[in-house]
């Protein structure tokens, strides 16, 4: 029962949360994942994170994601280049869980306006074409309170 209650209190200014999938035994550099977010009930200021979700056969300490999102009916767009530390300096992953590691990294706010659409994309911008261990990619964007 308290899990359910803590659930809800924390889930209830959440107005979109979605994962994508990714081929755990590779994720292309070509392979872009899409996030439409549409249909917004309210305006105000929204707080955004990236859920990532990895298997133990990730290579790497880090990884470098470059997302770009899409503000529409204004058509601002922009770009930035995710550098993620998932690892301590022994090298031991540091997410949580046990057979598959989640990490939630907070992003920027973003200011959006009653029925505004955010269109967002991600791929990744390591040097291995194939990017082993990466299992789920997702966008949170939860409502602030006033």
């Amino acid at each position: 029962m308290a899990a359910a209650l803590a659930f809800f209190s924390c889930s209830r200014n959440t107005i979109y949360s979605h994962y994508e999938p990714v081929d755990v035994n590779g994720w292309e550099r070509g392979d872009t994942l899409y996030y439409h977010i549409t249909t917004l009930r309210d305006s105000g200021n929204f707080s955004t994170q990236l859920g990532l979700r990895l298997t133990s056969t990730y290579p790497y300490q880090e990884v470098s994601l470059i997302m770009e999102q899409q503000l529409l009916p204004a058509g601002t767009m922009t770009m930035d280049t995710l550098n993620i530390k998932l690892a301590d300096q022994e090298g031991n992953l540091n997410g949580i869980g046990l057979s598959m590691l989640d990490y939630t990294i907070p992003l920027s706010d973003i200011l959006l306006s009653y029925s505004d659409t955010l269109n967002v994309s991600i791929r990744h911008n390591m040097r291995r074409e194939m990017l082993p261990g990466i299992t789920n990619i997702g966008i949170t964007l939860e409502k602030q309170d006033h």
